[in-house]
């Protein structure tokens, strides 16, 4: 009896020896670099339930994942598709296993170095449409939050509501419905400060046909970005569908009776003009929205916008007109061209506050159009 007892206790501490040794194994093979034989020792170390309780085995597991990804070695690279992934769950489990903060010092900062890669990687795999891996990415992310011992991931921009707001769009882009609509409602909770929130969650009421929600999802936005173009036309065009505009306009008549220097109002209200083709009174609007507030970039964009739509009118006119009428035609490029010299007026103030790719595109198209050469080849 004493013999096999003796023997049954040899076999339990070389195996127990075995799978500590395995855990020496992952140390000497990141002080080595040879991460192809420090991911064997880690999975064996990792299932076997002597050392998988081990926060100093989940550490050096950490090391050895990130070792991969980080590796300038391509073949390193390709031992794990999944190694930013399992280096940050090591951390974050070498973080809760660790009670007595031995390893606390240098793993907080090893957790930020992944979680930032692991960050990148979701943004790579929305890119490329790997939706759901992208989740898992971020789902992770979530769960390294507590850990953030110095702030480290949140200088990175790696907190709830962030976190929050990537799979409300990732889950967005990925067609997945439901789970837009739960993390939509989350991220308005939240207050982020995005206003695309407020755009989509309208747009997605509107496909399901409860206007009463979308018009709902416009009114919060709208608190939070009181000029934001397209919360506006989105407003506007619901009342539009509805045949509403009558009611719109004195809703907005009425407020700039009570505030008539608030410029967001008198733009609302020449938008509205706008849509419903009466360029006059858009264009007082928006000139009286500009005499409140003269850099006002939603303003100037938009009037610009009006002043080059009915420059393109004159210029489709004096197109059909016969061949004889040559002075008449001369009349309408005239007429177009005072319209095409304003727009670029408002338009050049737009772009000086957003430089965005399309106004400097119809500024450069603008310049071609009146012959001012040097001028369009500064918006080339």
């Amino acid at each position: 009896m004493k013999t096999i007892l003796s023997s049954i206790l040899i076999c339990i501490t070389a195996i127990t020896f075995g799978q500590s040794n395995q855990v020496v194994n992952m140390y000497n093979s990141i002080k080595s670099k040879e991460y192809d034989k420090g991911k064997t020792a880690a999975d064996l170390a990792y299932v076997n339930e002597s050392t998988k309780s081990s926060a100093k085995m989940w550490m050096y597991r950490g090391k050895i994942y990130q070792g991969i990804y980080e590796s300038k070695i391509e073949t390193d690279n390709k031992l794990d598709t999944e190694a930013q992934e399992k280096a940050v769950e090591s951390y974050i489990t070498c973080l809760k296993l660790d009670k007595d903060n031995i390893y606390k010092d240098e793993v907080k900062i090893l957790l930020v170095q992944s979680c930032v890669a692991l960050n990148q990687k979701a943004k790579y795999y929305t890119g490329i449409n790997e939706y759901y891996k992208a989740i898992k990415c971020y789902d992770i992310l979530e769960q390294a939050l507590p850990y953030d011992f110095d702030q480290g991931l949140k200088r990175n921009n790696i907190m709830k509501e962030d976190l929050v707001f990537s799979r409300f769009k990732v889950y967005s882009k990925a067609g997945n419905k439901e789970k837009t609509i739960e993390f939509g409602d989350q991220v308005i909770e939240l207050q982020y400060k995005d206003p695309t929130v407020y755009t989509d969650m309208a747009r997605i009421s509107l496909l399901a046909k409860d206007t009463a929600k979308a018009l709902s999802y416009i009114e919060k936005g709208k608190l939070l970005f009181k000029d934001n173009n397209e919360l506006i036309n989105q407003e506007i065009n619901i009342y539009l569908a509805q045949k509403k505009t009558d009611q719109l306009k004195n809703k907005l008549i009425e407020a700039i009776a009570v505030t008539p220097t608030n410029e967001v109002l008198h733009t609302i209200l020449a938008n509205i003009y706008e849509k419903t083709n009466d360029l006059e009174n858009a264009e007082k609007e928006y000139l009286k929205a500009l005499e409140i507030k003269p850099d006002y970039e939603v303003a100037n964009y938009n009037l610009g916008v009006v002043y080059f739509n009915s420059g393109n009118e004159w210029n489709k006119k004096m197109n059909d007109l016969p061949m004889s009428e040559t002075k008449k035609a001369k009349e309408y490029e005239i007429k177009a061209n005072e319209y095409f010299k304003k727009a670029v007026v408002n338009l050049e103030k737009s772009y000086e506050i957003t430089p965005d790719k399309a106004t400097k595109q119809r500024l450069r198209q603008l310049n071609l159009k009146l012959g001012e050469m040097e001028k369009a080849e500064k918006y080339k």
